[in-house]
């Protein structure tokens, strides 16, 4: 698993009835240091309070390696999820993590306690492979340092 220290995220999401958690230790292990900044930085006195406090960072190149081996022929979905209630989060409303992809999945975003479809269809490999470009937001006024986290991932087979 690949953990991001952000000086700012900690994730694991619950599982709906039916999901199963995805083994992503076949990922290379790392471990990301993000910079935080703010996301506006000039003509302050004009930002309303949700701009002045909005922060982002990006982390680049993020290569997930997911274990699909006992679903390989199986028609299914996969989800991103955070968890409700993330360490150094004041605020579960205070947060969104945002990513584009270069494969098999797809494009999304996900806020503590909700998961994101990241893949829908048949599975046709043992291990299911992307490069994923993370976006993180945060309000300031929810951020308590240092914010923790390890991306989870979930899987439902699709019954015809």
């Amino acid at each position: 698993m690949k953990t991001f220290s952000l000086a700012c995220m900690a994730l694991a999401a619950a599982m709906p009835a039916g999901a199963a958690r995805l083994d992503d230790s076949l990922s290379p292990r790392q471990n990301v240091d993000v910079n935080i900044d703010w996301r506006y930085n000039t003509n302050l006195d004009r930002l309303d309070a949700d701009q002045l406090n909005a922060l982002y960072a990006n982390v680049r190149n993020f290569e997930v390696r997911l274990n699909t081996a006992q679903y390989n022929g199986k028609q299914a979905r996969i989800y991103l999820g955070l968890p409700v209630v993330i360490p150094g989060l004041d605020d579960p409303a205070g947060m969104r993590l945002s990513w584009t992809t270069r494969g098999v999945f797809a494009d999304g975003t996900v806020t503590p306690g909700t998961r994101t479809l990241l893949f829908e269809g048949l599975i046709s490999s043992a291990v299911l492979i992307d490069i994923l470009d993370f976006t993180i937001e945060i309000d300031g006024r929810s951020f308590n340092y240092p914010i923790n986290f390890e991306p989870e991932y979930e899987i439902e087979t699709i019954i015809p």
